[in-house]
């Protein structure tokens, strides 16, 4: 084994099933409760539902609100009316970015449908479509980031996270898919080999990210701290293809032993948090990254916190 070791690709079985000897985490990864079932549809022919007592959902709202979003541009034109007043046709095409053609036949069923009005000085909203405005926007601007969202939400538990989901908005997702299902572990590994001071809390463990620990352990003021399942430290220790490499990482790096199963992935490297939570194979499905902030930050620091009181420093036996 070289002292770099190979980290060109991840191991074939990377994160990955518990049968083999190439990824150790726990025996049963989902018994910690992590994955977030689909919620169960609703059944047809419910009666209308009260609202916050302005009134009943009817079936003409529901209606009005498919016509507006039926068009992006439709949203859009009632956006910049809302927000900058009577806008003639030429500048509203250009700021709706949208085809001389497409953009005419939304103004017309607008005005037809009584959301804005051709007023002498250009295009302006009116109060029907005011009233309705900031609403639609945010309910636009909701579905799009819950439907960015949804390969995350699949398998994170927020509320048993913690983490405000405004957070959520500013995260760059790596989500495994058929054409790479290693792209999370991917990031993961890189994270940590770019990172100088890095915590992680590890469900899972593979070559290529005790490679990276190691790596970046042995730099000049790099500090680095995992937190391993003790299901992992026992094969780590009895493996022999990996007994060495995890001793070396031992000398290098602070590594805890975890009473229990660690519920999801996280990684500190200090300007940025790697989440991510793993499936039944031991394979990281989906990872958010957030740049720190004081919110995320206290989140972190609170979860390490809990980690580290139910863990104890693996000494190094090498």
């Amino acid at each position: 084994m070289s002292d770099d070791g190979d980290s060109s690709g991840i191991d074939a079985a990377a994160g990955g099933r518990t049968d083999g000897d190439e990824s150790f985490g726990r025996s049963d990864p989902t018994g910690a409760d992590v994955s977030r079932p689909p919620a169960a549809e609703s059944g047809g022919g419910a009666p209308a539902t009260e609202g916050d007592g302005s009134g009943s959902v009817t079936d003409d709202a529901i209606d009005e609100i498919a016509f507006l979003t039926r068009s992006p541009v439709r949203v859009r034109v009632l956006r910049c009316l809302q927000r900058r007043g009577p806008v003639e046709k030429r500048e509203l095409r250009e700021l709706v970015d949208g085809v001389r053609t497409t953009v005419t036949r939304n103004l017309n069923a607008l005005i037809e449908h009584g959301w804005i009005e051709d007023a002498p000085d250009g295009y302006d909203i009116t109060d029907c479509g005011r009233m309705i405005a900031d609403d639609l926007i945010a309910l636009t601007e909701s579905t799009s980031l819950a439907v960015e969202l949804r390969p995350a939400l699949r398998w994170l538990d927020t509320e048993r996270l913690g983490l405000d989901l405004r957070h959520f908005e500013r995260a760059d997702i790596t989500a495994a898919d058929s054409t790479n299902p290693y792209a999370p572990v991917e990031e993961q590994v890189a994270l940590v080999r770019r990172a100088t001071t890095v915590r992680a809390a590890l469900p899972t463990v593979n070559r290529q990210i005790l490679e990276a620990c190691r790596r970046t352990g042995r730099t000049d003021g790099g500090e680095v701290e995992i937190v391993l399942e003790a299901t992992a430290v026992d094969r780590l220790r009895s493996t022999g293809r990996y007994a060495e490499l995890f001793a070396d990482v031992c000398r290098r790096c602070t590594v805890l032993e975890y009473d229990g199963a660690l519920p999801y992935y996280v990684g500190d490297a200090g300007d940025a948090v790697q989440l991510g939570t793993t499936d039944g194979d031991n394979l990281i499905r989906v990872l958010l990254r957030f740049d720190i902030d004081d919110d995320v930050r206290a989140w972190v620091d609170d979860r390490f916190e809990r980690f580290e009181q139910r863990a104890h420093t693996v000494e190094n036996s090498g």
